[in-house]
């Protein structure tokens, strides 16, 4: 039976994968920053040394985009430095999924985002992030990265969660309407993390890994049309009004356009993403019922 750690085991991703791992025919240990500090070159490699590992799902990463601009070691700490210990300390048969975002892309294209697209990094969040990125690509190990964007789940705090509960304290909201971009349930990235990892296991084809893929659920919606839709479906009677970005400035910048295109891991690997509205609808569903 394959062994697989999930770093970040606490956040909304990692959480999904303990839903999944119920399961699974693999065995997995979750590891929270206090089972294991990424950022800590000596704890990696003792865990790595000591423990089979057959795959790493790296969940964690210093996500605090706004704090993340007078935290900068912080953020370089996880999600630059924390990529490279793992990398070095992991085995030659050891396989590793790293995650990573749309901030790092800066396009005024309107057209979705490929892989090869050129890196335009707006906060510095994102530039840590773009730096783990660029461990993997440049690295022999068998890893590679999944750039998403928009995450939300029935765990932790998000988009979703945070409207839902504005929802229940105010009669209006004001929401950004011109930041564009793809939600992506953090279940259905999870679950194509498994399909991926099944084709990985499988292929003779070096060429697959150290490269960067897209995957978000199908849809192109301003966060303004997110709000809306989680309304929608809630059956929530709530004003909301759409409002620039200038209207709500934040310490770190947002990217104006981050649609991502998923074509090449639909092809790679076989994977078919699910539109944003269906996703949604099954998190939704989820939340109301716990």
């Amino acid at each position: 039976m394959k062994n697989i750690i999930v770093t970040g085991a606490n956040g909304q991703l990692g959480m999904e994968f303990k839903d999944l791992a119920i399961h699974s025919k693999f065995n997995f240990t979750f590891l929270t920053s206090n089972d294991l500090d990424i950022s800590n070159r000596s704890a990696v490699d003792s865990y790595l040394d000591e423990n089979k590992v057959d795959v790493i799902f790296n969940c964690a990463a210093y996500t605090k985009v706004d704090l993340a601009e007078t935290e900068k070691t912080k953020a370089y700490e996880v999600n630059a430095n924390g990529v490279k210990n793992i990398l070095d300390a992991m085995s030659e048969d050891c396989i590793m999924i790293h995650y990573s975002t749309d901030y790092v892309y800066q396009s005024l294209s309107g057209i979705a985002i490929k892989e090869n697209e050129e890196t335009y990094p707006s906060n510095i969040y994102a530039v840590s992030k773009l730096a783990g990125d660029h461990h993997i690509l440049k690295s022999d190990k068998k890893a590679i990265v999944l750039r998403t964007s928009w995450v939300y789940s029935s765990f932790g705090h998000n988009f979703v969660k945070t409207m839902l509960r504005l929802a229940d304290k105010f009669d209006e909201l004001k929401i950004v309407n011109d930041q564009i971009g793809s939600p992506t349930y953090a279940k259905d990235l999870a679950s194509a993390s498994l399909t991926i990892l099944n084709v990985l296991f499988h292929s003779n084809d070096d060429a697959i890994f150290n490269k960067v893929y897209h995957y978000s659920n199908l849809g192109t919606i301003s966060w303004f049309d997110f709000a809306n839709e989680i309304f929608n479906q809630s059956n929530i009677e709530i004003s909301i009004k759409g409002i620039p970005t200038s209207e709500y400035p934040t310490p770190a910048a947002r990217p104006a356009w981050s649609v991502l295109d998923c074509s090449l891991v639909s092809e790679t690997f076989d994977i078919q993403c699910l539109p944003w509205k269906e996703s949604l609808k099954i998190c939704l569903q989820k939340i109301q019922s716990e």
